[in-house]
């Protein structure tokens, strides 16, 4: 199964330039049909066998050169990224809108545990890993009060994995009230629909929920650079923020300088994530999936004859995701 993220929409719409031919599909999952020589064991150690369900991490990394030793093997010099390589030079298969995917040596494979379904899996190497790898990064600590802008896929990501991991107080913003409401189930404590308050309302109910200082952390996970000048002010003299989603060339933060300097914010960026985060995700996912509404983030599965369909049916918004199989 493959699902359709907003950055292969962007690529189809021509905002996001990747080489082509191209095979599309990035947060995949797969049986193995076969298995390469010396390749015994997965990430978390499990012995890999023919018909294993796994997932793997969206990029293969060298894990030699100069920013694979500097931690960041997703901006490995060698990089191979899936579905997002071209596919004219062998092996050709490395997007996740095929029957098949070749995985390069340097990719981090893990078995899918049996207790969570395609539809739950299949996002987890994109949204909930980069969910991951920004929790980690901002260093959140319990107890800590938290703003997340945007409640697409990471959003939701980071809801869930903040309540689990003890935050004090979640407020969520977007412009799509269904969204919101799911953030709740997910473990939203307050939810703003800031398509229908001004920014001052905006503020003011952050303000309402997180005390008089402001929030201790924001995560960026809408892709609107708008939405930058907000957490700077709704963040706590000290407050951290993580940008995630801003990924679009022309993303101008428009912030005043002044502001950070004299409010010591830390302000981080991250781009996906290092292996391990994928092997965190499935685990969360292991230990958690039953409890929240994750089963209503796929809401419809297409063969891959009809992947022009799951496209439209993507773009139209209506889904958290929409899948493909090769088989349905």
């Amino acid at each position: 199964m493959s699902t359709i993220c907003g950055s292969d929409l962007h690529t189809i719409s021509g905002k996001r330039q990747e080489p082509t031919p191209i095979i599309l599909g990035h947060e995949i999952i797969g049986d193995i049909a076969a298995l390469g020589d010396g390749l015994e064991a997965d990430g978390f150690g499990q012995r890999l066998r023919v018909g294993d369900r796994v997932s793997w991490s969206i990029m293969a990394s060298c894990a030699a050169c100069f920013y694979c030793r500097k931690g960041l093997p997703q901006k490995c010099t060698h990089l191979h990224k899936y579905g997002h390589t071209g596919c004219n030079e062998p092996p050709g298969l490395t997007g996740g809108y095929a029957e098949y995917i070749y995985l390069f040596p340097g990719t981090a494979i893990f078995r899918v545990p049996s207790s969570v379904s395609d539809e739950i899996a299949t996002p987890a190497n994109c949204a909930l890993s980069t969910a991951m790898n920004a929790i980690e990064t901002i260093g959140f600590e319990q107890g800590e009060t938290v703003l997340i802008q945007g409640a697409g896929s990471m959003g939701l990501n980071l809801v869930a994995a903040l309540a689990e991991a003890g935050a004090r107080q979640i407020i969520v913003t977007d412009v799509n009230p269904k969204r919101l409401e799911l953030a709740s189930g997910f473990g939203a404590d307050f939810c703003i629909d800031i398509a229908a308050s001004s920014d001052e309302e905006i503020l003011t109910q952050i303000r309402d929920q997180s005390g008089e200082h402001g929030v201790d952390v924001a995560f960026e996970a809408c892709g609107a650079s708008v939405a930058v000048a907000q957490a700077v002010e709704a963040l706590r003299i000290g407050g951290r923020y993580l940008i995630a989603g801003l990924v679009s060339p022309g993303s101008d933060l428009g912030i005043e300088g002044n502001q950070v300097t004299r409010k010591c914010l830390t302000i981080k960026g991250i781009h996906n994530y290092r292996p391990e985060h994928l092997g965190q995700a499935l685990r969360f996912l292991e230990q958690n999936c039953a409890r929240l509404p994750y089963r209503e983030l796929v809401g419809s599965v297409f063969p891959l004859a009809e992947i022009n369909e799951a496209v439209r049916v993507a773009s139209s918004g209506k889904h958290i995701r929409v899948a493909v199989r090769p088989t349905h």
